[in-house]
């Protein structure tokens, strides 16, 4: 337990980011529409912010290392707190724009702070167990964020002042600790080649994951709208919270599974939820009741929400040691790529006379794809050695120090 008690504060603090990031997802959506964005519109401010943690995570390391821990996070919890709260105050889609541009740099610098933070502070024998236990807080503080704001209608700025007090709260548990921190390695810089040795199938996985995933996200908000106009804030978070619960409930259980048989197997099978829920939502919007909706939301979730971590592990599995972290850092990158491509397509798609459910129509296509990719590497290559077989570890898309925890696995102990 004493192992948990060490971390507990910096998991506590990026849970408060995650509550904040909650709650922005949904409402940032719902108020663009308000003010008169198209769906386009809404992508677009969707993507600038993946964008943003794509450079915030590329340059976060040095930072890190210059300046400290410490210093990192909370400067960098500062600008985003200071770009929520911008946001009440100017309801302009460009300002706006702005404003999330760069708080997608400051969650990629927060994430990295504390996440590197916990690896070094975890022995390497409970890092498996340290990370899991994160990763799942993670998930049930994004979805706690949106019940804040359930009852505040579109046009109401005090989501943003409960995102902007989280993001301001998240700094004390950081500021506040004791522990000394620790020293980051030498940073390992992402190269083509680290990305060419992404095995083919995890390939597809992280980039279906930042396409289709994080598109439907930036527009399951105005789908919940259209659904129920005069209840857009329930129905939306709603709908989200939904996603993010089925999220959780599969994601340890499939990566259990994943240890036992051929993760490529698994991650088709999500994958064939994920387009069942899709097509699902996009054949029955507004003709069945809204329960039904929440379910299927819950279902996409479910099989969307839990893939990328076993299509991790399978890339550790085929990764020699040493080379994990640029692997890893591929992924990230090649899922923040398509975390900005994504919002874009569904936004056209949504500004079409396909509307709303047509966003799942559309990345129906994707998770086939996925599903069809993974069943065909799965029988026309073999298994991994088993020597090579690693245990899965839960990995979030945003994880940007993910690789030198799996790095860390690698390595043979050493004597202190």
């Amino acid at each position: 337990m004493t192992v948990y008690r060490n971390v507990a504060s910096l998991i506590l603090a990026v849970m408060l980011l995650q509550a904040a990031s909650g709650i922005l997802s949904v409402s940032t959506a719902l108020a663009l529409s308000y003010i008169g964005a198209s769906s386009l519109g809404v992508g677009m401010v969707a993507a600038v912010f993946s964008a943003g943690f794509m450079v915030g995570a590329w340059f976060a390391p040095d930072i890190v290392r210059q300046i400290g821990h410490i210093r990192a996070y909370s400067a960098a919890a500062a600008i985003y707190a200071v770009g929520i709260l911008s946001m009440a105050l100017a309801f302009d889609p460009v300002a706006w724009g702005i404003f999330r541009l760069f708080q997608g740099a400051a969650s990629a610098v927060m994430f990295t702070s504390a996440e590197s933070w916990i690896a070094d502070s975890t022995p390497r024998s409970k890092r498996g167990g340290v990370m899991g236990l994160y990763q799942l807080m993670l998930k049930v503080a994004l979805s706690c964020g949106p019940l804040l704001i359930v009852e505040h209608a579109a046009d109401d700025i005090r989501p943003f002042i409960w995102g902007g007090v989280l993001m301001t709260l998240a700094l004390i548990p950081l500021c506040a600790t004791r522990r000394a921190q620790p020293v980051l390695p030498d940073r390992e810089a992402l190269t083509l080649a680290g990305i060419f040795r992404i095995p083919p199938a995890a390939l597809m996985g992280s980039i279906v994951a930042g396409v289709c995933n994080t598109g439907v996200t930036s527009q399951l908000p105005l789908y919940a709208k259209d659904l129920q106009p005069g209840a857009a804030g329930a129905s939306a978070a709603t709908l989200y919270i939904a996603a993010m619960i089925g999220g959780t409930i599969t994601q340890w259980p499939a990566g259990i599974i994943s240890d036992r048989i051929d993760r490529r197997f698994v991650v088709a099978t999500l994958a064939a939820i994920a387009l069942g829920a899709c097509i699902a939502l996009y054949l029955t919007a507004g003709k069945v009741s809204f329960s039904i909706t929440v379910l299927l939301s819950a279902l996409w979730g479910a099989g969307a929400l839990s893939f990328y971590s076993v299509s991790a592990s399978h890339a550790t599995d085929r990764t020699e040691a040493g080379q994990i972290t640029q692997v890893m850092s591929g992924m990230l990158f090649i899922w923040a790529g398509g975390s900005v491509l994504g919002p874009l397509l569904t936004g056209v798609v949504a500004d079409t006379r396909a509307g709303q459910p047509g966003v799942f129509a559309a990345v129906a296509v994707g998770y086939f794809a996925l599903m069809t990719a993974n069943l065909w590497r799965l029988f026309v290559k073999d298994r991994p050695d088993a020597a090579h077989r690693q245990p899965f570890q839960p990995v979030s898309s945003t994880s940007v120090v993910q690789g030198k925890v799996a790095d860390d696995a690698e390595r043979p102990a050493t004597a202190d």
